[in-house]
């Protein structure tokens, strides 16, 4: 043992705080200040060497080598269980989870190479995705420990009622009562493993196969659920609403019922913190409810 070797420990460097995830989470506050500490225990504990972390707000997303080091922030329940759904997965068609540490709100998993978001590329969306839907929506033995879809269409037809009094009515009765009518009848019996964000940004280019699922928001409840993201960044990007519709329709998933769900999960997600409507998350809803 080399005398005074302590000194020479590697010591995790103290890691930047992107900006936009300090605007997002600065409710967070005692977090915020925690999350060096986090991020350097997580570091020691798995021997990381780590990189500059990700530009993104939603959480610290920090790659190590081979490997990405991922930090979520406590009231963020909607990514509660990533990690779980990247277990179940095992790989197949989204990245490994190879550690976690729940109690930090941490876990690793593979890092891509070279990484680039399907939405970036020329690559038809709907070509690569179609086939990665038949594999990441699978039917649970149990819905635990995911999140139920019913519980947050409960939570949701209460919410959006309030909020458009709120807005000063900035959604339109007919469409407010659509996306309610989707809510209320929500199937309380499916407990199939969805995503609630799987669109061409979270879609990756990587080695051990073309392409990888990342950053899942897993619920248990009707496959329906796993197109809404994709049919409002199919607005977002310019592509063909009827294409992805009648693509669903060809996985023998209810082509209307993913309609409903596009239009309401555009609606839940789309009330911002100060106060207000999306404008965006709105022309998605309205383009949605009447696509062909």
């Amino acid at each position: 043992m080399i005398p005074g070797g302590d000194k020479f420990r590697h010591v995790p460097p103290v890691v930047r705080i992107p900006a936009a995830l300090a605007d997002e989470w600065r409710h967070e506050r005692e977090w915020l200040a925690a999350l060096p500490g986090i991020v350097a225990q997580c570091a020691e504990q798995w021997s990381l060497e780590l990189e500059q972390p990700v530009d993104t707000p939603h959480s610290l997303v920090v790659p190590a080598g081979e490997t990405v080091l991922k930090v979520n922030a406590p009231s963020h329940f909607e990514a509660d269980h990533e990690a779980d759904a990247l277990a179940l997965w095992n790989g197949a068609g989204a990245v490994r989870l190879l550690a976690r540490d729940d109690g930090r709100r941490a876990f690793l998993c593979e890092r891509c190479r070279p990484g680039t978001p399907l939405w970036d590329t020329d690559v038809d969306e709907l070509v690569v995705v179609a086939p990665m839907l038949a594999r990441l929506s699978i039917e649970l033995e149990a819905a635990q420990p995911f999140r139920l879809l019913a519980d947050e269409a409960d939570r949701w037809a209460e919410e959006l009622p309030r909020r458009n009094e709120l807005s000063g009515r900035a959604v339109e009765p007919a469409l407010l009562d659509y996306a309610l009518e989707v809510l209320r009848t929500v199937d309380r019996d499916a407990q199939f493993l969805v995503n609630q964000d799987l669109h061409g940004g979270n879609v990756l280019s990587a080695v051990r196969e073309p392409w990888l699922v990342i950053d899942p928001k897993p619920l248990a409840g009707e496959r329906e659920l796993d197109g809404v993201a994709l049919l409002r960044n199919a607005i977002f990007t310019g592509q063909s609403l009827t294409r992805w519709l009648d693509l669903f329709a060809a996985l023998h998933l209810d082509r209307e019922r993913v309609r409903g769900w596009g239009v309401a999960h555009a609606l839940a997600w789309g009330w911002e913190r100060e106060g207000r409507w999306s404008d965006d998350m709105l022309a998605a809803a309205r383009a949605i409810r009447f696509a062909a």
